[in-house]
């Protein structure tokens, strides 16, 4: 373990010795400053390349997880279950967040973010509505609280 250490440690002298001679000594220090500049910039492009493809995959996902939420709700509301206030809240909602009434630019992705959020919460519930037996059309209440028999 300690032989492959220090013979790693030789060839990295080595290594700099060729870099030291290919660059020049004197001009190393400002060599690697380049370096280092030119690997930030290559990351700040890549982190803004990354930004503008994230937005539009947000938009995208709200969107359709409303037409998804839309659906449910409408299930929900057909099979006789609460649902009608949820469809109409998270609508409003969802048009404050992401409406804009000029119509010539597109809201923040900050704003886009909050509105994923609501209708994957609210395509949620839904969706546990629909599954569960006990809110299915039909089936009576329990006669007692969930945890309390009498």
């Amino acid at each position: 373990m300690q032989r492959n250490l220090i013979a790693l440690i030789w060839i990295g002298g080595l290594v700099l010795a060729v870099a030291l001679y290919a660059i020049g000594p004197d001009r190393f220090v400002e060599a690697c400053l380049d370096l280092m500049n030119g690997i930030d910039a290559v990351f700040r492009n890549l982190v803004l390349t990354l930004g503008i493809q994230v937005f539009s995959i947000v938009r995208a996902l709200a969107i359709a997880i409303y037409a998804v939420f839309f659906i449910l709700a409408s299930l929900s509301i057909t099979r006789g279950t609460r649902g009608v206030w949820a469809l109409i809240v998270v609508t409003v909602i969802f048009v404050m967040l992401v409406g804009r009434p000029d119509g010539d630019f597109s809201a923040p992705v900050g704003r886009w973010i909050l509105a994923l959020a609501l209708v994957l919460i609210g395509a949620a519930v839904m969706t546990q509505r629909l599954l569960s037996p006990r809110f299915g059309r039909g089936l009576p209440p329990p006669p007692y609280p969930p945890g309390y028999r009498p």
